[in-house]
């Protein structure tokens, strides 16, 4: 007799009702059935997962022959994924997924490796020969096993073998084509390393466009300089948030400052002073971006941006590196005079553009700037000169054909919504623009009282 009747014999002599003995009895053959078949087959949520998971398998990746579901990785894989390319088409050589051999790729790169390893002993040119074989072993064996992590190893220790046989040029176009098919790589710091070195090698060179290279492996056909700019620009596209990107951006900035492109360098100096406020050039870069902005300064009669540059970059770096401004003090002092010097110079050159058109009052303007902003210059005792001069002279110039003009229409075809306001006195225009420049001076930040103070490096 089994155990399930001996149970239901022993409950009826207890007392039990066959209703009671019933559904009990029941309740025993659904526990004994489960406990047989499993509880899988009553989970019917559990049954539909599985079948989306497995559908989700066939169309993102395949089964290897142990029976495990891959899936692919990369730019590639993800192209594939989102291709409206039908299934049938997918047949046609380089339209679908590239056949795979995992046993063949991991051989061959097994085999690369032992190459590698051995070019490392080695010395001259059978080093670089040995190099170059392993280079040729990493990249067939990813070519067995595209869009996997096999090919990302394969990527990257092709564009090493071609680094160390110091053929530059094709390293640097497979750690290209490994950013690009693989842009979340883990060998991205080892990539701006090795980047960063071929393209400082290469700025080392003046060679031009139309000078051909034929016979060195280090460097590209033609145009050896442009091409390093190239690579440290494209690092900073590639990775702006990197450990080098900084150091990279200084080094272009530099390069452009040593080929006197100065507006250039002035962007990229302030570029990098902005994007990395914790890189540790930032003293350099404030200290050679006034270099350059004052470089870039084409005088009077063009724009006087480059002196607000030099200007703002010169009491940023006296405020925020006392020490190193210090250090540097006679050559920033003499940055600052001259940014004085220069604005002086232009504002007084506005009050003689007006004093020549016949406006008075304008160039009293401009000679009050100067005598209220820039009274340390010697255009200061000038435009005293010329306040002098203006001194009898109507504020604006005499229209001596008024009724001629009058026959004209006005140039504002608009008419004013407010009426004008009433009319003051010179002087006392001249009074409100003496005090808004003295205030607007004693508004910004004291930058030196004295020569002889540390904290204060340049003389006001």
């Amino acid at each position: 007799m089994d155990q399930p009747q001996q149970t239901l014999r022993r409950l009826a002599t207890l007392g039990m009702s066959s209703s009671a003995l019933y559904r009990f009895g029941c309740i025993c053959l659904l526990t004994s059935f489960s406990l047989q078949t499993g509880c899988a087959s009553l989970n019917l949520f559990k049954k539909e997962d599985d079948e989306y998971q497995r559908a989700r398998n066939a169309i993102e990746g395949y089964e290897d022959k142990e029976g495990n579901w891959i899936r692919p990785e990369g730019s590639r894989a993800e192209k594939n994924r989102d291709s409206n390319v039908s299934k049938t088409l997918q047949f046609i050589p380089g339209l679908g997924p590239k056949p795979v051999n995992k046993d063949l790729a991991k051989a061959t790169y097994k085999e690369a490796d032992g190459l590698f390893r051995s070019a490392s002993s080695l010395q001259n040119e059978e080093r670089r020969t040995m190099f170059r074989a392993a280079a040729k072993k990493y990249n067939a064996s990813g070519k067995h096993w595209v869009s996997s992590a096999l090919e990302q190893d394969s990527f990257f220790m092709t564009a090493e073998s071609h680094f160390f046989a110091e053929d530059y040029p094709k390293a640097e176009d497979f750690y290209i084509k490994l950013l690009k098919e693989y842009p979340r790589t883990r060998y991205q710091d080892m990539v701006d390393k090795r980047r960063m070195e071929i393209g400082l090698y290469w700025l080392q060179f003046d060679d031009e466009f139309y000078h051909l290279n034929l016979t060195d492996n280090k460097k590209p056909w033609n145009d050896t300089r442009k091409h390093g700019v190239r690579v440290l620009e494209k690092m900073r596209l590639d990775n702006p948030t990197g450990r080098l990107a900084d150091d990279v951006t200084m080094e272009i900035a530099n390069t452009q400052f040593k080929r006197e492109n100065w507006n250039d360098a002035v962007d990229t100096y302030s570029d990098l002073i902005s994007t990395y406020p914790d890189s540790p050039h930032q003293f350099d870069a404030h200290f050679m971006g006034v270099k350059a902005a004052l470089m870039s300064y084409q005088g009077a009669d063009y724009s006087a941006e480059p002196l607000a540059k030099s200007e703002k970059m010169i009491k940023q770096m006296v405020r925020q590196f006392p020490q190193k401004a210090a250090d540097q003090k006679k050559q920033i002092e003499d940055a600052y005079k001259e940014v004085r010097y220069r604005r002086a110079e232009k504002e007084y050159l506005n009050a003689t553009y007006r004093y020549n058109k016949r406006e008075a009052l304008a160039s009293r303007i401009h000679c009050t700037r100067v005598l209220a902003e820039f009274g340390d210059t010697p255009f200061a005792d000038q435009a005293k000169e010329m306040m002098e001069k203006t001194g009898g002279m109507p504020s604006e110039p005499i229209q001596q054909f008024s009724w001629l003009a009058d026959l004209f229409s006005t140039r504002d075809k608009v008419q004013p919504l407010l009426k004008p306001l009433p009319a003051r006195d010179d002087k006392e225009v001249l009074r409100d623009t003496y005090e808004r420049t003295a205030a607007r001076n004693d508004a910004k930040p004291a930058i030196a009282s004295s020569p002889t103070e540390v904290d204060g490096v340049i003389r006001r």
